[in-house]
Parts: structure tokens; C-alpha cells; sequence
């Protein structure tokens, strides 16, 4: 992302202390990010702005160059000092735009130099010009009948994210495993004969298959993302999705469980504002600030270490047995039909393995939860995003007029 900083700066001051002050920003952020200082006129040369108020008495500067600044659409953030009547004018400005500009979504960051990039640096590393539009998402047999809120107006979510959905019958899908291949299968089964532990080579050659089928059903209609109504599978092909979903992931295609499309757009946000591929899970417990989550489909990639066992609830397909390799994680979970959210962060604690949750589990210190699962929940299943991602997304669902629950 190519970041910008024009400095406005009052006339009257002394040049000498405005070139060292303007040094003096640069290295702080040029420390943390690239960037470089632009006029005017090379708004359109920028993904993001960074408008450092210098001094006072810059108000009317900002109102001469708003409309060049406006006709950019680049996402532009206010910086101020501590000094020299910075923050007044910086309050002023945003002021003004707030009452003129209602819809704007920006901000005022402030502090000392370094303490301003470090904020910005945590702006410039989410793409806040990110968007599901012209996405194309394929629901798979549907939402499962238990996601009684999990389950929403279509064309609403159409309306609000700008992506297209596509509905996919079972009976359609079953189309696409008819057509693999044997060689499909057996290229999938081979990448993964170390880590079966007791899962027979014929567990994986059915995975294989839908997994294939996946592949051939969004290179057919072309689909940047999917959720699969897994439990379908279980009657009439005796094994589920959770491996093909954990590949997807792995490659980059957001891929959700039981047909959650709230889950999966959730995914989908991770995906293009953050760059990370991410785990659709389950509340399992909660014990005051600790929570447990699992499921059987995690992406390999975020895992530390991982082996291979069935589903945990039929005993049969192939799923995801792992730990995790980061400290913290967010949780995260959309609703893109009301557009609110949850956002939290957790720390991970020590876990016993149980046989008796899904295979995947872990297990966060997260301040707070016991209050939003047991009040006002969004749904049961929440992306778990590994690292510190708050500063991050806040911005970007700031800046989509998402509010927070």
C-alpha cells in the first residue's frame, strides 16, 4: 500500500521548526512503513492519506484542498501533535466534516510522532478501500435446519456487501463428485497419508472427492468463496467436508461449515482486509472469561501441528486434529444483514484434549465473553482470526458503517 502525508502548516511559522518537524514525522513513520510526503496533486498517486496537521490555523487550508481530496476516494485519516496548536485545528476540521460530510468515515490520530505512527501503521496495514463487491459466493445445499439465526434474507446481504450469492442444490453438487476422477483423488489422499494416524486410505479417497468436486464447482461458476451443507454427505457418501474445507481455507478460498453464510462473509472480511486465513468454530464452554471453542474443519496452515481423524459426531469422514502456533487470537463474527459485529480479543491458556468436543479445540482468556454469549450473541459459530487484530478491523468497519454490539 503506497501511503501519502501531505503537512499543512500555518504560513507564520518558523520554517526551520516546521522542515525539523516534518523530518521529525517522517522518521517516525518511515521507521514503521513506506511512505512519502505528496501535494495536492498526487492524491490520486496514494492507496492512503495521511493529512498531518502541523499547526494551527490550517482550517481554511483543508477547506481549499477538501473537494481534490474528496474526488480521490482515497481513505485519509487526520494526524496531530502536542504542539504548536495542532489538535485545535485538527478537531475543527474533523468537526466540519462531520457536519458536511455525514457519511465520511475518518479520524483524528494524535500523540507524539512515533506514538501517531504506530497508529497509522496499524491503519495502512488493513486495506480500508476493501470490498465484497463482484464477489461471488456458492451456498451448497443451504443453511442446516439448526441455524435457526443463521439463516438470513439473501438479497439484504447482496444489498449491503455488494457480493452475489449463488444457490448450489445437493442434487447439483452430487453432479460434480460424479464427475472425479480417480487421479484426482488419489493426488489429494497422497499429501496427507503421514498424517492419518487410524484414518484408512479409503477415508481419504472419499475426501479427496469432495474436495475435487469443490474445485470443479468453483472453477465452473467461478466462486470466490463457499459454504457447504456438510451433514448432507454423511447419507449418502459416508464421509463429510471438514478436510475440503480445511484445503480451501488453506489456499486462500474463504470455505464455511453447514451453510453459514453470516459465518462465511465473516471469513471473507478476514480474507481481503487482513490477508489471514482464519477458523470457523464452535462455543463449546464457557467458564467466566474463558472460553473454549472447536470444530473439525481448521486450516492447516495456522497450526502448529496437526493429524488427521474422523468427524467428531458421525465417526466418519476426515477432519483436523491441531494445535495453534499463536498466542493471541480475534474473535470475530458479521452480521451483514443489521451490519454489526463482534470483535474480541483472547489469549490462549493451556487445554486437555477432549474426546468428546469437536477435534480442533482451543481455549482463550477473553475478558467479557461470558457477557455477549450469555446476553446478545450474533450466532454460535465465530471466526477465530489468529493475532491482535482490533485496531485493525475497527477501522474498516468504521469506515463501512458497521456498528459494534
Amino acid at each position: 500500500m503506497t501511503t501519502g502525508i501531505l503537512f499543512l502548516h500555518s504560513l507564520s511559522q518558523d520554517k526551520k521548526r516546521l522542515e525539523q518537524l516534518k523530518k521529525n514525522f517522517l522518521t517516525s513513520c518511515l521507521s514503521l512503513f513506506g511512505c512519502r510526503e505528496i501535494t495536492e496533486k498526487q492524491f490520486d498517486s496514494c492507496d492512503f492519506i495521511v493529512v498531518m496537521i502541523l499547526t494551527g490555523g490550517t482550517e481554511n487550508t483543508f477547506l481549499q484542498l477538501w473537494n481534490s481530496l474528496k474526488i480521490s476516494s482515497k481513505p485519509f485519516v487526520i494526524a496531530s501533535s502536542e504542539t504548536d496548536n495542532s489538535l485545535p485545528a485538527a478537531v475543527e476540521i474533523l468537526s466540519w466534516l462531520r457536519q458536511n460530510e455525514p457519511d465520511l468515515r475518518t479520524s483524528i490520530v494524535h500523540g507524539s510522532f512515533e506514538a501517531q505512527a504506530q497508529k497509522i501503521q496499524k491503519l495502512v496495514s488493513v486495506d480500508l478501500d476493501m470490498t465484497l463487491q463482484g464477489q461471488t459466493i456458492g451456498v451448497i445445499g443451504g443453511p442446516s435446519k439448526w441455524l435457526i439465526a443463521s439463516s438470513p434474507d439473501y438479497s439484504k446481504i447482496e444489498e449491503n456487501t455488494g457480493a452475489r450469492i449463488v444457490s448450489v442444490s445437493m442434487e447439483e453438487f452430487s453432479s460434480y463428485i460424479n464427475q472425479v476422477e480417480d487421479e484426482e483423488k488419489k493426488e489429494f489422499a497422497t499429501r496427507f497419508l503421514e498424517r492419518r494416524a487410524n484414518i484408512s486410505e479409503e477415508e481419504l479417497l472419499l475426501s479427496g472427492s469432495i474436495y475435487a468436486a469443490l474445485k470443479r464447482l468453483i472453477a465452473a461458476k467461478e466462486l470466490t468463496a463457499i459454504t457447504l451443507k456438510c451433514f448432507d454427505l454423511l447419507s449418502t457418501y459416508k464421509t463429510t467436508g471438514c478436510m475440503a474445507l480445511s484445503q480451501l481455507n488453506d489456499e486462500g478460498i474463504p470455505a464455511a461449515c453447514e451453510g453459514d453464510v453470516p459465518a462465511l462473509i465473516t471469513m471473507m472480511i478476514a480474507q481481503e482486509a487482513l490477508k489471514k486465513t482464519s477458523f470457523m468454530a464452535n462455543i463449546s464452554s464457557i467458564r467466566g472469561s474463558v472460553v473454549t471453542f472447536a470444530h473439525c474443519s481448521c486450516p492447516t496452515k495456522i497450526l502448529n501441528y496437526y493429524h488427521l481423524d474422523t468427524h467428531f459426531e458421525s465417526g466418519l469422514g476426515v477432519s483436523i486434529v491441531g494445535e495453534f502456533q499463536e498466542r493471541f487470537f480475534t474473535m470475530l463474527r458479521v452480521d451483514p444483514v443489521n451490519k454489526c459485529y463482534v470483535m474480541m480479543k483472547g489469549e490462549s491458556m493451556e487445554h486437555k484434549y477432549s474426546p468428546n468436543l469437536c477435534r480442533t479445540q482451543l481455549k482463550l482468556d477473553m475478558p467479557g465473553v461470558d457477557s455477549y454469549f450469555f446476553n446478545k450473541p450474533l450466532g454460535n459459530h465465530h471466526i477465530l482470526i489468529p493475532g491482535d487484530n482490533l485496531n485493525k478491523l475497527q477501522e474498516w468497519f468504521y469506515s463501512e458503517g458497521y456498528s459494534r454490539v
